[in-house]
């Protein structure tokens, strides 16, 4: 059939809602992930802690498997708020491994194959796109930090029982508020450097060095000027000050530094970075780019 005889009419068929669109890109990019067999091998490894806490926690309420073992625990409860401290502070880290393999590939490419302009050609605002693709870093953190965590704990208020639960209610408003400030400042740091680098490589080792290298740069800040505020240019002591303060567990557990920061100027060097992050993504975030010869 000749073309000029085909009668052409409008799409009719059922429109993505608006509130949603952003989930397309967060649907692909999960999709694009588990494509690869390593990094779904590294995604199972992530919940090994949850398999081993659940293990602990059987362990210290079953007398029976103390007895198996010949293992006796004291009187002091080692189910607490340093137990989950601790467990939402490895998670986070073997999460951190997610985020630097993820984040640098799934937004740079869109900026080096100059596809970002095509993404925002669409019915798609530069805050969906951003939405969608933080997304895809939220689900995989949310699933190895703060949902484990709640597990863990939901597993021990059913086995210790006596009101326990309640009690300690607070321990699971501190994993939540401690997970989700992980996710924002991970997800938010690591889509701020990778779209200011087109290379994947070297996106991903800028992540790092502004992980450890700034830490050792404020550690010779304190040193040559003789005094604290270098601390807070290391991004892991600052996030473990603030948890510290949410889990309630003493400055002598940890053994930090006599000369540490306030919390208050831990909190602030957080926030300060997200807020710079997302000032970064709008100044990089285009729907079109101006080449200068």
């Amino acid at each position: 059939m000749a073309v000029y005889k085909r009668s052409y009419k409008a799409y009719s068929g059922a429109l993505t809602p608006a509130w949603s669109r952003f989930t397309v890109l967060t649907r692909y990019g999960l999709g694009r992930l588990f494509d690869s067999r390593m990094f779904t091998a590294y995604t199972v490894f992530c919940f090994l802690p949850l398999l081993a806490g659940l293990v602990f926690i059987y362990f210290v309420h079953s007398s029976a498997a103390q007895m198996v073992l010949g293992v006796k625990f004291g009187r002091q409860p080692l189910i607490n708020n340093e137990f989950f401290l601790g467990f939402l502070w490895i998670e986070s880290w073997l999460g951190f491994i997610l985020v630097a393999w993820a984040a640098p590939g799934m937004i740079s490419k869109d900026f080096a194959n100059s596809s970002i302009q095509l993404y925002l050609s669409r019915p798609l605002s530069r805050a969906e796109y951003l939405v969608g693709k933080v997304s895809v870093l939220a689900a995989l953190l949310s699933c190895t930090t703060w949902i484990p965590a709640l597990i863990l704990f939901g597993v021990q208020a059913e086995m210790q029982g006596n009101g326990w639960g309640w009690d300690n209610l607070w321990i699971a408003r501190s994993i939540v508020v401690a997970g989700l400030l992980w996710i924002a400042l991970m997800s938010l740091l690591s889509m701020a450097l990778s779209v200011w680098v087109k290379w994947r490589i070297a996106a991903t080792a800028l992540f790092f060095g502004v992980l450890f290298f700034m830490a050792g740069f404020g550690v010779a800040v304190n040193q040559i000027l003789r005094t604290r505020w270098g601390w807070l240019l290391n991004v892991p002591q600052m996030i473990f000050i603030v948890w510290r303060a949410l889990f309630r567990v003493p400055l002598s557990w940890v053994e930090l530094h006599r000369d540490t920061v306030p919390l208050w100027s831990a909190w602030a060097s957080l926030l300060a970075i997200c807020a710079f992050s997302l000032w970064l993504l709008n100044r990089r975030l285009r729907a079109r780019e101006v080449e200068r010869a």
